[in-house]
């Protein structure tokens, strides 16, 4: 029994020892070391102590005993004995601060106010007060950069209101021109139309009389042709019937040597009939009907000068059973001559020349042509009007549409670009717009991405906004930037970074972002405080 007492009291005393925390050295605070003062409810000295998570309840004497009984680690918050135990910092001056209750007394200063190593072979400093003013001068300037944004941001709010009042009021007045505009461009599209239709029956018209004119030429041409192909015809009949009895006879036909088909030296019985189409003598309209398709080709494919004959008969003196007589060559030439040329012209005609005719429009015709061209042009000026107002009306119908910001602060950097040299790469950003990267020694621009939305969190959804939809990467994704949105006293693209392939991450500061609020004055002003220790 006395062995138990003595235990007893001794951890009475070590819990005591345990149980104190010293502010500047000298105020006690009533609550075991290491407990924030948002939890000094569940410390009742009066009372057992319930582990925070239910697991064991247990003497209060136990509590910062050095020994861990709780499995969540709460009844150690004072010292290492527990794995998972949590210390926490009071830092009066400065920041309160949680750390993992393992770093009690183990020789390393976590905390400002030296707290952490009470029972430490080390000394630690509490330089809590020296880090206060330190915070509170980065905060006053920071405060001061806030205020300065601000006014930025309220000059921003200003023009935002007037300027969607303005496009409010313009929308308004497109919308009601576009009613008579509209109308107008109806009534335009009927007076074109009916002009047209008018239009084009003249046209068909003046197209059936220049088709009937063509056919009347044509028919001319024909006649003409045929007329000429009997004279040529009857030229070659005359220069066939060598004794000029009015018949040509097969004899007469094989005198000339090009109706050697076979090229043997001699027009046979056999080629010759051929040309008469079978016949053994030709009168001129039975040679017009049945001999002259058959000869007509002979003489189309006639050399046309002497040079070319000689060529076509070159006398081959290797082989003299193929020689020619040069007399009989020179012979056949003048003989071809004779029939070419005689009529003075080529005995082949010429296609018809009267493939188109195109006349002048009559006065009445042409009246109806310049009266449709005419309803064609105002109606397309009607039209293009029209066109012009829904563009602008689409245009400004997105600017109303757009979110720019909770007072519209945002609208101040709509038609802006901003651009940074980074690396390797210039990066430029045009907020509701797009992004791109191009390289400094030159080249065309990247598409990284064009307006998306804002994809802030719930405590400040304006705190960065996306732009997607970039130029497809390599076997990838199509590139995207997010941009990460700060206060700053001028619009400014800070920093640029592909953190992930394709995904590009920038860094901007604006006026439009300083949000001037009572909780940065409050986070300021409550840098010193925690006195309640």
């Amino acid at each position: 029994m006395i062995v138990d007492y003595w235990k007893v009291l001794l951890c009475f005393i070590i819990n005591l020892f345990l149980n104190y925390s010293y502010i500047n050295g000298t105020t006690e605070v009533l609550r075991p070391r290491g407990v924030p003062l948002t939890k000094k409810s569940f410390y009742d000295p009066g009372k057992d102590f319930q582990c925070l998570d239910g697991s064991a309840t247990i003497p209060f004497l136990l509590v910062n005993d050095d020994y861990c009984d709780c499995d969540d680690g709460s009844d150690e918050p004072g010292t290492s004995a527990c794995s998972n135990g949590l210390f926490h910092c009071s830092n009066i001056g400065f920041v309160e601060k949680i750390i993992p209750s393992s770093r009690v007394n183990d020789g390393i200063c976590d905390c400002c106010d030296a707290s952490d190593e009470y029972n430490s072979s080390i000394k630690c400093d509490n330089n809590c007060l020296e880090l206060g003013e330190q915070m509170r001068i980065e905060r006053e300037r920071y405060l001061e950069l806030m205020k300065q944004g601000n006014e930025i941001r309220q000059t921003y709010i200003a023009t935002a209101k007037q300027k969607i009042d303005e496009t409010k009021n313009e929308l308004e007045t497109l919308k009601s021109q576009m009613n008579e505009v509209e109308s107008i461009k109806n009534e335009k599209f009927e007076v074109k139309n009916q002009a047209e239709e008018l239009e084009k029956e003249a046209l068909e018209k003046h197209r059936a009389k220049e088709e009937e004119l063509r056919k009347q030429k044509e028919d001319e041409e024909m006649k003409n042709r045929e007329i000429e192909e009997t004279e040529q015809a009857s030229l070659v009949f005359q220069k066939l019937d060598t004794d000029a009895d009015g018949i040509i006879t097969l004899d007469e036909l094989k005198s000339y040597s090009r109706f050697d088909r076979n090229n043997d030296g001699s027009v046979s019985d056999d080629e010759a009939k051929f040309y008469s189409n079978g016949l053994e003598q030709l009168v001129l309209p039975t040679f017009i009907e049945s001999s002259w398709p058959l000869v007509k080709p002979i003489i189309e494919n006639e050399p046309q000068n002497q040079e070319e004959q000689a060529s076509e008969y070159q006398i081959d003196d290797t082989n003299p059973e193929t020689t020619i007589n040069e007399d009989e060559s020179l012979d056949h030439a003048e003989e071809s001559d004779e029939l070419e040329h005689e009529s003075g012209r080529p005995l082949i005609p010429t296609e018809s020349t009267v493939s188109s005719i195109t006349l002048e429009y009559d006065e009445p015709t042409q009246k109806l042509v310049d009266e449709a061209k005419n309803a064609r042009d105002e109606y397309n000026q009607a039209e293009g009007r029209y066109q012009d107002i829904q563009t602008k009306i689409r245009e400004l119908e997105v600017v109303l549409e757009t979110d720019f910001g909770p007072n519209g602060e945002y609208m101040a950097l709509k038609n802006q670009c901003f651009e940074l040299e980074e690396n390797e790469y210039v990066y430029k950003l045009c907020p509701f717009d797009s992004a791109s990267q191009r390289s400094k020694t030159g080249g065309t621009e990247t598409n990284l991405g064009r307006w998306g939305k804002w994809i802030g969190s719930e405590q400040n959804h304006y705190e960065r906004f996306i732009m997607e939809g970039g130029t497809q990467c390599w076997n990838g994704p199509a590139r995207s930037v997010i941009v990460h949105i700060s206060c700053g006293d001028i619009n400014q693209l800070m920093r640029a970074s592909e953190p992930n392939r394709c995904e590009y991450s920038y860094e901007f500061k604006t006026p439009a972002a300083c949000v001037l609020n009572q909780s940065i004055h409050e986070s300021t002003d409550n840098v010193h405080e925690h006195n309640e220790l």
